[in-house]
């Protein structure tokens, strides 16, 4: 049995639904090895729990696509013009009484009433947290491409640093870095790269610009990779350009031991939530708690934010195969800010960290 075939048995056999409806290209590859981006156009996987029969809707111009990667039973594409819900429901629907299961946080108002035309809403279910959990488990071979992508990413940053920074704009970094990232054979950035520098980097989702790297700044780089598997990577490092300030080695350094006490805490069986203010309180005690607004991490995989998420709230515990982030951060308006972020591997002997690169504060003052 392929591992798409696999995940299909595994998620028919976890839902309570007659039919499953999938619309999200990831979730779609997830389960198919084919992807699409359909734009506005319904691209989606139909699935029979019962006999586990597959069929993939999408639009007759990715043909050749599914042609040669959709791992489905049935093809049914759909020309411009056409009602795609007509032809799924001629297949599947019509006259039935059976209930049918939706990803609830992507699939859009207006196909939701499309569906009420031949299913009642009591028949209508979301299957999101089905999906996230199979989802949310990584086995070895996930783990190695992974590793694959956190490596080029890691690869490119080396680059960076031997160049040089000063007096380069945002922009020209994340340029240097995309380029270097295509040239190991990356299929594309999985976001970004978020390049922040000076006051900037006080933004957490701040956009890269024209300001110049100059010395005494915070120099904050986030980004990753997407592998030509469409694994992604997603990491932090912050730079400190020339001799830090007293301060700005104080923030630092809470970061890092922040860092490190998320690292130590994420092992299989530890509540996600512990995680989280393991992290949290480090910064809470070195005096910067108001400054650190977002959660310690998030899952990883196909999806640069997948689940689990790993925030103060989340009480399941962290299981074996889980692939999560540990970014704590602390950010001053007007100052700067600095986040330092590691993906994990949370394994059943031990958790394996799949970056190696240095984060000490002697490591990562920048003097070019």
């Amino acid at each position: 049995m392929s591992i798409y075939k696999e995940r299909v048995s595994k998620l028919a056999s976890s839902v309570k639904v007659d039919t499953v409806l999938l619309t999200e290209p990831v979730n779609i590859f997830y389960f198919t090895g084919c992807f699409i981006e359909p734009h506005e156009r319904l691209l989606a996987l139909i699935i029979d729990t019962e006999t586990e029969e597959t069929t993939i809707l999408y639009p007759a111009l990715d043909q050749e696509i599914v042609n040669e990667t959709a791992t489905v039973v049935n093809h049914l594409p759909h020309r411009d013009g056409e009602d795609p819900f007509s032809l799924l429901f001629d297949q599947f629907a019509r006259g039935q009484t059976k209930s049918i299961g939706i990803e609830g946080s992507h699939f859009v108002y207006e196909r939701y009433m499309k569906l009420l035309d031949e299913y009642a809403a009591e028949s209508i279910f979301s299957i999101d947290p089905a999906v996230n959990a199979l989802r949310g488990i990584k086995n070895e071979e996930d783990k190695a491409e992974l590793q694959e992508a956190v490596d080029m990413t890691e690869r490119a940053l080396s680059d960076l640093t031997e160049a040089g920074v000063i007096g380069k704009t945002e922009k020209e970094i994340a340029d240097f870095l995309t380029g270097k990232l295509k040239s190991y054979g990356a299929k594309d950035v999985s976001f970004g790269p978020l390049v922040l520098t000076g006051e900037n980097s006080a933004l957490p989702h701040g956009e890269s610009g024209d300001t110049e790297v100059r010395p005494g700044d915070f120099l904050l780089i986030d980004f990753g990779v997407v592998t030509e598997s469409r694994y992604v990577s997603d990491m932090t490092r912050t730079f400190i350009i020339g001799e830090p300030t007293d301060q700005q080695r104080e923030i630092y350094e809470a970061v890092l031991e922040a860092n490190l006490a998320g690292i130590e805490a994420a092992v299989h069986g530890t509540p996600m939530k512990e995680v989280d203010l393991a992290a949290r309180n480090v910064i809470i005690e070195a005096g910067y708690g108001d400054y650190f607004t977002h959660r310690i991490g998030h899952g990883l995989g196909y999806g640069l934010h997948e689940q689990p998420s790993l925030d103060s709230e989340n009480e399941d515990p962290l299981e074996p195969g889980h692939v999560v982030t540990i970014e704590p951060g602390i950010y001053q308006t007007g100052f700067g800010g600095v986040r330092i972020e590691d993906a994990l591997y949370i394994g059943e002997e031990g958790t394996h960290n799949f970056n190696k690169f240095p984060k000490g504060i002697e490591e990562i003052i920048l003097e070019k």
